[in-house]
C-alpha cells in the first residue's frame, strides 16, 4: 500500500517558506524514488514553533525544516518542547538558520536536529539533508541509543 510523505517548513518569514516549499517539492519524488512505497508529498507550512507544535498533533509529518529565529517560539524552544511529546519526539528534524555559530549547531543538535543548513541555503545543501535525515528516520536506531 503505498502513502505519502508529510513534511513540514517552519519559518516566519513566507518567502523563506516558500522557496523552501518549491525545493522540496522539486526534490521529492526524486529523492524518494526508491521507496515504491512512497506515492508523493504533501506539504505542510507554520509561521513559529507554536503554530508547528499545533500542527503536529493535528497531522502526522514524516519531516521538519525549521528557521530557529521566530517570534513566539523560537526553532530552539520548539526543540526542546517537542522532545517531550510522545510520538512526535522521533520525527527528524532539519535546521534552516541564519545562525551558523558552533554553539548554536551543537544545541540544535543536542535538542535532536539531525542536520543543519545554514542560510542562504542552496537546493543542493537542501536535497542532502533531505536524503539524510529521510534515510536516517527510516532505520532503526541501536538499542543503546538514547537522549542526546
Amino acid at each position: 500500500m503505498s502513502h505519502r510523505k508529510t513534511i513540514l517548513v517552519v519559518d516566519d518569514i513566507p518567502l523563506m517558506r516558500t522557496i523552501l516549499v518549491k525545493y522540496v517539492k522539486s526534490l521529492g519524488l526524486r529523492v524518494l524514488c526508491g521507496d515504491t512505497s512512497v506515492s508523493g508529498i504533501d506539504i505542510l507550512e507554520a509561521a513559529n514553533g507554536k503554530d508547528a507544535l499545533a500542527r503536529l498533533k493535528e497531522t502526522p509529518v514524516d519531516l521538519i525544516f525549521l528557521d530557529l529565529m521566530m517570534p513566539e517560539m523560537d526553532g530552539l524552544t520548539f526543540l526542546a518542547a517537542k522532545r517531550q511529546l510522545p510520538g512526535i519526539a522521533e520525527i527528524p528534524v532539519v535546521v534552516c538558520s541564519a545562525l551558523g555559530e558552533k554553539e548554536t549547531v551543537e544545541r540544535a543538535k543536542e535538542l535532536g536536529a539531525m542536520g543543519y543548513i545554514v542560510k542562504p541555503f542552496t537546493l543542493k545543501s537542501v536535497e542532502e539533508k533531505f536524503r539524510d535525515a529521510l534515510e536516517r528516520s527510516s532505520t532503526p536506531a541501536p538499542a543503546s541509543a538514547g537522549a542526546v
